[in-house]
């Protein structure tokens, strides 16, 4: 399990946390997974990614909220530098990004490069499938707006390593 899952819930924490707090929040969900492994559904990385969430939002705590802005940022930054895009896209991307909401930004990010689901997504933000994708919908509208004339980016999600 841990070797399909790993490099997506390390890019789910370092989306959300500095490069040097990502490992610690990754062991962290994987130490949790240990002590619940009974508990791990068929298919884990939905859960996995819900265990992140919770360890982010307690070291999300602790920390100021102009420190945890720079590091959203420089989040959405590694993302758009790790697409094929051209600077200029990726430029666009990253500031159509950093416009949307952190709820906007999280909903097309479960969906377009964690992988999941609209109803695996659903459960990790902890709501119904159907009001996901009605909030799907909207963050797709909103960050549609936000390129302007250009056409966004695809995202892509990241291989599983099956």
């Amino acid at each position: 399990m841990y070797e399909a899952t790993n490099t997506r819930v390390y890019a789910y924490a370092r989306r959300h946390a500095d490069a040097d707090v990502a490992p610690d929040v990754v062991g962290e969900v994987y130490l949790v997974a240990w002590t619940r492994r009974d508990d791990l559904p068929d298919e884990p990385l939905p859960w996995l990614l819900v265990t992140a969430r919770n360890v982010l939002h307690r070291h999300w705590r602790h920390l100021s909220r102009r420190q945890r802005l720079t590091t959203e940022r420089d989040g959405i930054d590694a993302l758009a530098a790790a697409s094929d895009a051209s600077a200029e896209e990726r430029i666009a991307l990253a500031d159509a990004f950093a416009r949307l909401s952190e709820d906007d930004r999280e909903t097309l990010l479960l969906v377009g490069w964690d992988g999941l689901t609209p109803a695996q997504a659903a459960g990790v933000v902890g709501c119904s499938a159907n009001a996901f994708a009605a909030r799907l919908s909207r963050a797709r509208r909103r960050f549609t707006a936000h390129t302007g004339d250009r056409a966004p980016v695809r995202l892509v999600a990241l291989p599983t390593g099956e």
